[in-house]
């Protein structure tokens, strides 16, 4: 009998294979600890997340998501307070393992409900499972939520009374009759869709639900006069489904949408925009309606992004003024806040930074009303207003009192900025993006499950100049 030898596998193969292996994964929390390790190649040394823990904390802020010691490369991203890591030795693609950790966070939290340390810890046999699904000796395999149930046999414990804040979720629409003509509630909160994606074939009296959230990040600058030198909105549609079967959905959008600057400045303008996989855009140009059947897990359904004035008022506006004191070396400045956003809507854990001059040796305060805090951080030279709930239509008011010697306090109010604010309103959105109808057909026949959706505006870069 002829015997074939086994070809090699050729040099130029074997680096591209390498090119694309982990060693090791690890989950950290904010005290080092670690909840999960999985050492898939055993060519890395042992207390690698000692050493991670040990340089990430050597960084005052913001570490960058990849570096080296002793050869051996450290690639993490930060998700809910926990750290997802991967270390490696070879020369891998960088936003390909950042990826796959984006990946493995979301599984985390499709399957456990939320991502915490405590729910990661009495799910720790289903995490296993799940990477041992995910990676095969280093190299990625699935990351699908829905692939993976296929596979995956441990049922999650939930985690409950996580999360409840005033950020809910409303209802979209009451259809009492198909609800047995019952009143329904309008409202529901910020951990509904808290719960385990597997759990939506194990438990007969989960409700059919469907959640949507629309978010928008801004990042404005502010010209000394007020006006508006830079505007962009950072926008996105998130989804999580816990409907029965694979009904498909029809979600309609502004019918005054408008896709890229050339189409006109009528209505609602995206200056782009992309859609998941999933989505069906035959009928988006002719009433922007968007046809899917959801996948199971939390998923991004669209993507888009705006530059120029936004469509709706920007929330927040500051002004900073100076007035004279009697006190020699002392210099009083007012900052004030406007929240421009409609009475009915408000801004919450607000954070303005307000940059003092160097000379500034110390710096009182004084509030025009309760639920506010002053902290003045003097290696920093800046004072940090935090406002817990800003009511729209509403003006506060922030006295800056700067102790300094009297030839610096002549020009300090010169020197007073940039300030920046950190903020969340909820039920409120730039764009004017909203979604108009979301209806759930399943086998022809349209039935009403619980619709919730819910608009948040968070602030990615929002600076004044003074």
């Amino acid at each position: 009998p002829t015997h074939c030898a086994a070809s090699p596998v050729p040099a130029h193969q074997t680096t591209f294979l390498q090119s694309r292996m982990i060693s090791q994964f690890f989950i950290l929390t904010p005290r080092g600890d670690t909840v999960v390790s999985k050492d898939y190649r055993g060519d890395c040394p042992r207390g690698t997340a000692e050493i991670f823990f040990r340089k990430l904390k050597s960084y005052d802020r913001n570490p960058p998501p990849i570096f080296n010691i002793e050869m051996v490369n450290f690639i993490h991203i930060k998700r809910s307070t926990l750290h997802f890591v991967c270390t490696t030795k070879f020369n891998v693609p960088p936003t390909m393992i950042i990826e796959l950790l984006t990946r493995i966070a979301n599984l985390c939290k499709d399957y456990c409900g939320v991502l915490t340390e405590e729910s990661i810890r009495l799910n720790f046999v289903l995490i296993y499972e799940l990477l041992d699904e995910v990676i095969d000796f280093g190299y990625g395999q699935l990351t699908s939520t829905e692939a993976l149930k296929n596979f995956v046999y441990n049922e999650p414990v939930a985690v409950e009374g996580f999360g409840e804040s005033a950020k809910g979720f409303r209802r979209l629409s009451t259809d009492e009759g198909a609800l047995g003509g019952k009143k329904q509630k309008r409202s529901a909160p910020s951990s509904a869709p808290n719960k385990p994606i597997s759990l939506r074939l194990s438990d007969r009296d989960h409700k059919n639900e469907i959640f949507i959230d629309l978010l928008e990040r801004l990042t404005v600058l502010f010209a000394p006069n007020g006006s508006v030198v830079r505007a962009e909105i950072d926008g996105c549609i998130q989804m999580k489904s816990f409907l029965q079967g694979s009904p498909e959905l029809h979600i309609g959008l502004n019918e005054n949408l408008q896709i890229g600057r050339d189409s006109g400045s009528y209505g609602t303008v995206l200056d782009d925009c992309n859609f998941h996989e999933c989505v069906k855009l035959d009928d988006f140009e002719g009433n922007r309606e968007l046809v899917l059947r959801p996948p199971d897990g939390e998923f991004t359904l669209m993507n888009y992004r705006i530059s120029g004035n936004p469509t709706q008022a920007l929330p927040f506006r500051v002004s900073v003024s100076s007035e004279d004191t009697s006190d020699h070396g002392r210099v009083d400045v007012v900052v004030r806040l406007d929240c421009d956003i409609p009475p009915k809507s408000y801004g919450s854990n607000l954070l303005i930074r307000v940059a003092v001059p160097k000379a500034t040796s110390s710096c009182s305060y004084e509030l025009g009303a309760p639920g506010q805090t002053v902290e003045y951080k003097k290696d920093e030279k800046v004072a940090l207003w935090k406002i817990t709930k800003a009511a729209g239509g509403l003006s506060y008011y922030c006295r800056l009192k700067m102790m300094m010697t009297e030839e610096d306090a002549k020009v300090a109010a010169m020197d007073v900025g940039p300030i920046s604010l950190d903020f969340e309103v909820p039920m409120y959105v730039c764009s004017g993006l909203n979604i108009r109808f979301l209806r759930c057909l399943d086998r022809g026949r349209q039935y009403s499950p619980f619709r919730w959706v819910r608009y948040i505006t968070h602030s990615d870069s929002y600076v004044f100049r003074t």
